[in-house]
């Protein structure tokens, strides 16, 4: 069996959370229970099963609104990946993870980028 790499760690959570499902001018909310969470996205356990590739709006504070796409679906629980995030979305749940890490003990890596150079005249 092999262990599981993921690009951003999670911290556990136990928090009632609120997606809405879009449907023309109408939103439909939907009860959840915020058991994961991390900067790519978050896992709950919520009140209807949603189709996988299914893309929801999320409540994540008062003033956070975001988009996460189901990617893992087992009877009621869900995995969700951010998608369409903003800069000052994406800012906003690091601090929040950060928040988290604190409080846990769990601190979360810094990331480090690696930038690639390329000799002129070569693209690809």
């Amino acid at each position: 069996m092999y262990a599981l790499k993921r690009k951003y760690p999670r911290y556990s959570m136990d928090k009632p959370v609120v997606a809405y499902r879009a449907y023309e001018d109408m939103k439909i909310g939907i009860r959840g229970q915020w058991q994961t969470f991390g900067e790519g996205g978050l896992g709950a356990r919520m009140s209807e099963q949603l189709r996988s590739g299914e893309v929801i709006a999320f409540e994540l504070s008062p003033t956070l609104r975001v988009y996460a796409a189901v990617r893992y679906c087992q009877a009621f629980y869900h995995g969700f990946e951010f998608v369409l995030l903003k800069d000052r979305q994406r800012a906003e749940i690091a601090r929040m993870c950060r928040e988290l890490g604190q409080r846990t003990g769990q601190e979360a890596p810094k990331r480090t980028r690696i930038l690639r150079s390329v000799p002129r005249g070569e693209h690809g």
